[in-house]
């Protein structure tokens, strides 16, 4: 994991061997609710199925709708381990929102990238590792919601859209990691701009899980990984064809890929929920499908014209922490005095804001000081956000 502050860390040799798992999941949920309120039964079906752990969705229209899945089919059967961010109207009707196990993860922080057509969400969250404590670290994860362009003309706004999340990723390359960025991507090719600006451009380069670089549009050969549309007419405003496109992806860093920051991908784990690949052009419903129980396959035709993705990581708290060579003032606490004191800093003018891992800001600061006083604040690990030389970087502090 990378570190961009001196904080004291409990030595890997003592700490006990901890491995968890996660679900990722991202669906797009078709106007919900006004395309059918009455679909919450579905999604209920679905995510009882599913079991995510991070479930991410595109297309909702309200802060309702997302605490009616919150209510009504995450926390159900007495399950209450469920929470989500909050919800920013993007003005477009068509919101993005993330729900997660607090069981299992922490919410950090969570900013909007605007473009030309809707914003692109991130959410920071970080891993509860059963020994987690002030004094050592942990996990965090960075999610990108999307719901790009749609149309098959309109490649290049998908690819500035694109664009915008990397030139976002490339602003915080020095402390970002674990990233996973998906939702509807609209693109119908493996070689669409878009998709290769994921892959290759930037400091943070992406990655398909399941390495399928093709034409997926229309071409049974790829029926596997196709996910939109679930009906072969159209059902609540929801667009008709049958299974033919991969509209639904999920990409993530290399990180997740090789373990580097103590998330690691398992391997054939990535799927379209309900897909067996015996139903191109098809209704997923048509006949027998073998990919979940008929519960489920009928819950996914009728919740949306997409069916979610999903994949799964191992998190690992014993991972490898990197440490890399960083051009920011090293940022350490001073307990002594309790402040936060620097290394390196030259006098040169800086801004910071100090934030507790609920999100909410604890501090903020301007100046050229090389020790900040803390104010009466418990415990804990804190996220610095500072700029210095025009540039900005996010670190972790750790008060005790």
């Amino acid at each position: 994991m990378k570190k961009h502050l001196l904080i004291l860390l409990v030595g890997l040799s003592s700490m006990a061997f901890s491995q968890d798992s996660l679900r990722v999941m991202y669906h797009n949920i078709l106007n919900f609710p006004s395309a059918g309120s009455n679909r919450i039964d579905t999604l209920r079906t679905i995510l009882t199925y599913a079991k995510p752990d991070v479930y991410v969705v595109c297309e909702l229209e309200t802060e309702a709708g997302g605490d009616m899945i919150l209510n009504e089919a995450l926390n159900v059967n007495g399950q209450t381990n469920y929470q989500r961010v909050a919800f920013v109207d993007g003005g477009t009707f068509t919101n993005n929102l993330l729900f997660y196990n607090a069981d299992k993860l922490g919410f950090i922080s969570q900013e909007e990238i605007g473009t030309v057509l809707r914003d692109i969400n991130t959410y920071v969250l970080y891993y509860k590792a059963p020994n987690l404590t002030a004094q050592s670290d942990t996990i965090y994860l960075n999610f990108f919601a999307c719901h790009l362009k749609a149309g098959s003309s309109d490649y290049q706004q998908r690819n500035t859209e694109i664009q915008q999340a990397k030139f976002y990723m490339n602003s915080i390359a020095n402390q970002i990691e674990n990233v996973f960025i998906g939702g509807d991507m609209n693109v119908y090719s493996g070689f669409e701009s878009a998709i290769l600006t994921m892959k290759n451009t930037g400091s943070v380069p992406l990655f398909d899980p399941i390495d399928v670089a093709a034409n997926w549009s229309g071409d049974w050969n790829y029926a596997d990984i196709h996910t939109q549309s679930t009906r072969t007419g159209g059902l609540q405003g929801g667009a008709g064809g049958g299974m033919d496109d991969r509209f639904d992806l999920i990409f993530v860093s290399e990180d997740v890929l090789d373990s580097d920051n103590g998330v690691k991908y398992i391997n054939n784990s990535y799927q379209a929920l309900g897909q067996d690949g015996n139903h191109f052009n098809d209704n997923i419903n048509d006949g027998f499908n073998s990919a979940a129980p008929d519960s489920v396959i009928n819950a996914l035709y009728y919740a949306s014209d997409h069916l979610p993705v999903i994949m799964d990581v191992v998190l690992d708290e014993t991972a490898n922490i990197k440490k890399e060579k960083v051009d920011f003032p090293g940022v350490y606490y001073n307990v002594l005095e309790h402040a936060i004191n620097f290394s390196k800093l030259g006098g040169e003018p800086y801004k910071l804001k100090l934030f507790d891992l609920s999100g909410q800001l604890v501090l903020e600061y301007e100046g050229s000081s090389g020790s900040i006083n803390l104010p009466a604040i418990p415990a804990g690990i804190y996220l610095v956000k500072m700029r210095y030389k025009g540039e900005f970087t996010t670190s972790k502090l750790s008060v005790f």
